[in-house]
């Protein structure tokens, strides 16, 4: 059964003494080791889509929003935030783990509160993707390049209020950590049967590489790169399989090829860039695992692993998020999906034990 309340509270103490424990005794030989699972950042820079939007599209005109009930409902006072899950997103337990404030969504600030906030900010926006067209048949969404240009603007416009001197702010940003979770949507919009898988991921990579080039030149040095999400066993297309249920191996294949020639590339990134560093999060496979018969996970506390949560009675449509007026299902905690595209906050706290206590699904490049 899923987690009641209070015993949840006493399974994300456990999980939060865990991580602590994790980082206390990392005796890795390795220095990236170290530094990637044990050290201390001083911010935490959030470039994605959905997965990890903590509310920028919630001052957006767009049709993809999650900041109403019965999003949020066990998220930190159960009020709707803009994240797409029931409570935290794994950019959040991310935050947790290295000892940072939860990372506010860029667009829900002030210029003032901008020039005060030195542990990062939060550029996600749901909807969007590599490609700059994804996502705009549904309103506006800041793409990655978009999501980049933000953060070179938080540079020139607030960082350098803060740190005055060059070298101040040169150690700030490389001493930051980047996380990226996007590019799911790019195969959501425009993947289909009659395209080329090969051709599809190269165009696509390229363009996600530049970008974290773009990231590099701008100063940072620490990256956590999570690949993209096996999008062919998500609720909103195994509705619409044969049989039904099953997962479109089409769809997860190219997926999967793309997440191969990403971990390649950023192989060789690090030579090209000798004082960079990556951690590499196979979320992906994660995902998969929650699902398979195999995860001792997905058997003990994740009784549905296809349908949402919200909403309770799924009718198999191709909507990626919960409506407004939706019933949710009484206890989250039972399914690995919230709505038919994002995860339960249960699920995303395995995966942040998986990838930084257990190390099976992050791995140093």
């Amino acid at each position: 059964m899923g987690l009641p309340s209070s015993p949840k509270s006493c399974f994300v103490f456990v999980f939060l003494c865990l991580l602590n424990v994790s980082t206390i005794n990392s005796t890795k030989p390795l220095k990236q080791e170290a530094v990637l699972f044990g050290g201390k950042f001083p911010a935490l820079y959030v470039i994605g889509d959905s997965l990890v939007d903590s509310g920028n599209n919630n001052n957006l005109l767009t049709t993809v929003k999650s900041n109403f009930p019965p999003y949020g409902s066990d998220f930190e006072g159960g009020k709707p935030t803009g994240r797409f899950s029931n409570g935290k997103t794994i950019a959040d337990y991310i935050a947790i783990y290295y000892g940072l404030s939860l990372v506010p969504a860029y667009l829900g600030l002030s210029e003032a509160q901008k020039n005060t906030i030195s542990t990062g900010f939060n550029y996600a926006s749901a909807g969007c993707g590599i490609f700059p067209q994804t996502g705009k048949l549904l309103g506006y969404c800041l793409s990655m390049s978009v999501q980049v240009d933000l953060f070179k603007d938080t540079i020139e416009k607030n960082l350098k209020k803060q740190f005055k001197k060059p070298s101040e702010l040169s150690k700030h940003l490389a001493e930051s950590l980047f996380m990226t979770a996007i590019g799911v949507n790019d195969y959501f919009f425009f993947f289909n049967k009659s395209t080329d898988a090969d051709a599809f991921t190269n165009k696509l990579l390229h363009d996600y590489l530049v970008q974290i080039e773009r990231l590099q030149g701008l100063g940072a040095r620490k990256f956590l790169i999570n690949n993209i999400k096996p999008l062919g066993c998500y609720p909103n297309i195994i509705a619409h399989t044969v049989p039904r249920g099953s997962c479109n191996d089409r769809l997860n294949l190219a997926v999967a090829l793309f997440n191969s020639k990403l971990r390649k590339s950023l192989t060789e990134m690090k030579k090209k860039f000798t004082n960079t560093s990556f951690l590499y999060s196979d979320y992906f496979n994660f995902m998969l695992g929650l699902r398979g018969p195999s995860s001792n996970q997905a058997s003990s506390n994740l009784l549905n692993t296809t349908s949402p949560c919200c909403p309770n009675v799924y009718d198999g449509e191709m909507t990626t998020s919960c409506r407004r007026g939706s019933v949710a299902c009484k206890v989250p905690d039972t399914h690995m999906f919230f709505d038919p595209f994002h995860p339960t906050q249960l699920a995303n706290l395995m995966y942040a034990i998986e990838c930084f206590h257990k190390r099976t699904v992050c791995h140093v490049v």
